[in-house]
């Protein structure tokens, strides 16, 4: 028992003058230690080894229980050059320091913190990065003397880990055209000088989370010569909480600065591709579900050439659901895979999902991983084979041949029940097939032997683009179109519904009507087209031997002729646009006889839901300008607009004529026996000779003068309303807009009111029949079809205003008369 306690004495002794002995070594070193000498040697050392600017707060040492460095105010300058003063500040610097290391002029750093730093990455166009140093003779930025310089700039600093916590950095890589910041949570780098330093980094933005793992080969970052340099590295992602996504990296890189001279293995998975958006937005990525990808990637560039040539030596993509419908609307797949074992398989397509709803799958090859690389790099320039078949219930679509190369050539037939198109029409029983050829790499291409077959549509031909063959080297497009059968009501698609509550007319549009028209565009391409149409269904009517003459060189568009044989009138007509460069736009038209939809041309005269049909229209016109109101304003010649058996807006109606007129008319559409006006244009303005209605209740006639730009109504219009036989003609003034008519009674020069009341019995009561006369004018002599019903007539009623009010047994319709004159103010 004594022995043991001697012993126990003796450690406990022992111990007791090792922590003496310690302190007191500390303390003898902490007083030899010069901080303000230290931090000099510090600066001078990292100027010397970076080639930047250091900055740095006042330095402070602890002892105990090891040597230990603190400094406030940390500061790395930018490249020269460089978006930013400092690419990295730090709040706090901590480190145990070496100690023998200082023996052999090295500050050795272990356990390196720095307390919130801001990191500003960035790196050129070129591939010169800010995180690149540049080892020079730079001397400290503290100043000491001469000699003290001298012994400083001997000195090294050796960095063993790094601890870096709530980290802001940025960075701007115009190389890789990434651009984007992220709070890092900590960075963790250990064996930092070794040739394995080990890295752990967590990370998070306003939607979503990272962690990244992992080793590469020794860290230097005054040298781009890495042959071989390993990494390999696991990231996972998170959003919203949950878990999104994994990818490995796992190769070597020789150059990373300027992405060049890697051969690496990525093998990631993805819940969903748009959960990238929450890392790296405005991406636009597909909708695409449980992605996973394995692939092998190498830098194809020479080790000389600026920028890098990724390669795939291997690949395998496999997805769930992928949502298609920004390219092609509708369109969903429920899979996709592409694989690819090696550089010189065969990469295989296969896919199926839904696009309007029907079921489709899609089958292919693709040439091998090197020309399908080959082709993508050369942007087609090299040949790819290609073998696509697509089916399912809305039809089928096949492709076979070759892409690309000096003479690529490409078979496609395809087939469908019913092909939906954009605009709501559909294409029913449809075949079609041709032959594409693409010769001198891709400057020429010919579609031969196109061949389309449908319920609507029936044509055969072929079209040629010469990418360089127009005036100054813009595309040339040339071809014929030759067509059995057309039904062209069916191809434009069902009908817009008008509003009847709907204010009939557009208010003018004045700054669209002041915008810069694209006249530049005629300039872009050439076009030599011949369209020929055996026989066609347009709005309602059936027409023979079209043909029309698209000629578009250097700016000057000519249509020329267009020509059909209709049902009672032969359409023909021409139309120019000269855009030349240099020049102030022309417009100009000469129509026999052109049939227009309604709706078409009301679009463009700032109308709406007025009048339903075939419009005939004839005439002579010519403009210049290059906005809207340039050309309305620049309008001269003359115009007649017809049409008969159509519909008319009763609402459209009321607002012309008033609320009586309303009243009596209602707002849906009324049956139009004929419509016609002709006008002349000159200084902006429309003088209309010619102004004739009539459907089963109401005839108008008139004249008077539309502006062309500013739509001001100076009308003088004689309606004549009847009911149910019986009614009254009362002359209004119109006067306001197109889009806020103002209808009230318009007087005589004596300041009478020429009212009349239209009763049978009585040729002088009888109602005229505007449309011969009418339609004879607005068609200036052409011909066209007759309205298929007769024009009303007055039946029995008493004579004279006095009767409709004082005659008792009078009939309930010329009662109504009476007081629609009432309303009008007329009677009392």
């Amino acid at each position: 028992m004594a022995q043991n306690g001697n012993a126990k004495r003796i450690l406990i002794g022992g111990a007791v003058a090792l922590v003496v002995i310690a302190g007191g070594g500390g303390l003898v070193l902490k007083s030899m230690l010069d901080p303000d000498a230290v931090r000099a040697k510090a600066i001078a050392a990292l100027e010397k080894q970076t080639g930047r600017q250091v900055r740095m707060g006042a330095l402070e040492f602890s002892v105990f229980p090891t040597l230990s460095l603190s400094v406030k105010d940390v500061g790395l300058s930018d490249m020269a050059g460089g978006a930013y003063t400092d690419m990295v500040t730090a709040d706090r610097l901590q480190a145990s320091v070496g100690l023998m290391a200082l023996l052999h002029h090295e500050i050795q750093l272990d356990g390196l913190k720095l307390d919130h730093p801001v990191i500003h990455l960035e790196r050129t166009k070129q591939g010169m990065a800010n995180w690149r140093l540049t080892p020079t003779g730079a001397q400290a930025t503290a100043k000491p003397d001469a000699k003290t310089q001298q012994a400083a700039s001997d000195w090294k600093v050796q960095i063993g880990s790094i601890r870096i916590s709530n980290a802001d950095v940025d960075w701007d890589d115009r190389l890789s055209g990434s651009k984007g910041k992220v709070a890092l949570d900590h960075i963790n780098l250990t064996d930092v000088d070794g040739s394995k330093p080990e890295i752990d980094v967590a990370g998070h933005n306003d939607t979503g989370s990272f962690t990244l793992a992992g080793h590469t080969g020794s860290i230097n970052l005054t040298s781009t010569a890495r042959a071989g340099w390993p990494v390999a590295l696991k990231a996972a992602f998170k959003a919203g909480g949950e878990q999104v996504g994994q990818l490995a990296l796992d190769g070597t890189v020789a150059d990373p600065d300027h992405m060049k001279g890697y051969n690496v293995t990525v093998d990631g998975n993805i819940a969903s591709l748009r959960a990238i958006d929450a890392f790296v937005p405005g991406l636009n990525l597909p909708d695409v579900r449980r992605l996973t990808l394995k692939a092998n990637v190498v830098d194809g560039s020479a080790a000389d050439k600026e920028g890098s040539t990724p390669l795939l030596n291997s690949l395998h993509l496999d997805t769930g659901a992928v949502d298609a419908g920004q390219y092609l609307s509708g369109l969903t797949l429920q899979g996709l895979s592409i694989d690819a074992p090696g550089p010189k398989d065969t990469v295989t397509i296969n896919s199926q999902g839904q696009w309007q709803g029907k079921g489709l799958k899609l089958t292919g090859t693709l040439g091998s991983l090197q020309q399908l690389d080959a082709a993508v790099m050369s942007h087609l320039a090299e040949a790819l084979p290609l073998s696509l078949d697509l089916s399912g219930d809305p039809g089928s679509l096949r492709v076979a041949g070759t892409l690309g190369g000096s003479r690529a050539v490409v078979n496609v037939t395809a087939s469908a029940g019913q092909l939906p198109l954009p605009n709501g029409a559909v294409l029913d029983h449809l075949d079609a097939s041709t032959h594409l050829v693409s010769e001198d790499n891709g400057a020429h291409f010919q579609l031969s032997d196109l061949v389309v077959k449908s319920t609507q549509l029936a044509l055969k031909g072929g079209l040629d683009l010469s990418v360089h063959g127009g005036v100054g080297g813009v595309p040339l497009v040339s071809g014929t179109i030759d067509a059995s059968w057309l039904n062209a009501d069916a191809l434009m698609g069902p009908p817009a519904q008008a509003d009847a509550k709907k204010v009939t007319a557009a208010p003018a549009q004045a700054k669209a009507n002041d915008e810069a028209l694209p006249f530049d565009e005629l300039r872009k391409l050439d076009m030599d087209l011949r369209l020929t149409v055996a026989q066609m269904e347009f709005e309602g009517d059936t027409y023979r031997n079209a043909l029309t003459h698209i000629n578009l060189r250097n700016g000057v568009l000519k249509v020329d002729p267009l020509q059909a044989e209709g049902t009672g009138r032969r359409l023909s007509g021409q139309f120019e646009v000269d855009a030349t460069a240099g020049k102030t736009p022309t417009v100009s038209g000469t129509i026999g006889t052109l049939v227009l939809p309604a709706a078409w041309l009301e679009s463009k005269a700032g109308l709406s839901n007025m009048v339903q049909g075939a419009l005939q229209v004839v005439g002579s016109v010519r403009t210049q300008g290059n906005t809207r109101t340039e050309l309305r304003n620049g309008m001269n010649g003359h115009l007649g607009v017809s049409m008969v058996n159509g519909t008319v807006s009763g609402s459209a109606l009321g607002e012309l004529l008033g609320d009586a007129a309303r009243g009596a008319l209602g707002s849906g559409p009324i049956a139009l026996r004929c419509f016609g006006l002709h006008m002349a244009m000159a200084n902006g303005t429309a003088n209309v000779d010619t102004i004739g209605v009539q459907t089963n209740a109401l005839t108008v006639t008139g004249k008077g003068t539309v502006g062309m730009v500013s739509q001001a109504l100076d009308l003088h219009l004689v309606p004549q309303l009847m009911i149910s036989g019986t009614g009254a003609s009362v002359p209004l003034r119109v006067g306001g807009t197109l889009s806020a008519p103002r209808p009230k009674m318009d007087a005589g020069s004596d300041g009478r009111y020429a009212i009349g009341l239209l009763l049978g019995g009585s040729n002088s009561n009888a109602v005229t029949d505007p449309c011969p006369a009418t339609l004879k004018a607005a068609r200036e002599g052409a011909t066209g079809p007759e309205p298929t019903t007769a024009a009303p007539k007055a039946e029995g009623g008493a004579n004279g205003a006095a009767g409709l009010l004082n005659n008792s047994k009078a009939s309930p319709d010329v009662k109504k008369v009476g007081g629609l004159l009432k309303g009008l103010g007329i009677l009392k």
